[in-house]
């Protein structure tokens, strides 16, 4: 697409996304030179690791979603490209925006029952709510990515047809 609106929404989900995947690079790295150089492993670096990971991947569907590369079925759209692909676009967005806010809602019914219980993580030993925070928070942020995008459609900032399928 050649003129793009700007966001309104800070990238904070990319800062997020970037740093837990850093961060579990570098934890996963140390743990093979620990594992298999020095013959001792890391209880913790496994389990942290792998929460970093989904943080990433839930933060960073956000972040896909801003820079439209969110996967997206787009075969309706290329396929009647001229007419139907703007009301099949903005209906898509509009049942995103319900999974995703739906989906939050239950996220956060889930974080309170989970801080309620007191949960921890096995090996970190840190209350389990941290962890499946990322779910509410990364589809939060998508749903307020695709109502600015579903906005931008309404008002035609952007033409679904022009949009570039990689």
């Amino acid at each position: 697409m050649k003129n793009k609106p700007k966001s309104m929404l800070p990238s904070v989900e990319m800062i997020i996304a970037s740093v837990s995947l850093v961060m579990m690079t570098g934890i996963t790295a140390v743990q093979v030179f620990n594992r298999y150089v020095l013959q001792s492993s890391l209880d913790w670096s496994e389990e942290l690791a792998r929460y970093l990971f989904i943080w990433s991947v839930y933060v960073g569907c956000s972040y896909a979603t801003q820079m439209d590369r969110h996967l997206e079925v787009t075969i309706l759209r290329t396929a009647f490209k001229g007419k139907f692909a703007r009301p099949i676009t903005i209906l898509a967005s509009i049942f995103t925006c319900i999974f995703c806010f739906f989906t939050t809602v239950l996220g956060v019914k889930f974080i309170i029952f989970l801080a309620g219980t007191g949960q921890k993580t096995p090996a970190l030993e840190v209350s389990a709510y941290w962890v499946f925070l990322c779910l509410p928070l990364g589809l939060g942020f998508m749903g307020l990515r695709t109502l600015e995008r579903l906005y931008w459609l309404l008002t035609g900032k952007i033409n679904p047809a022009e949009i570039e399928i990689n």
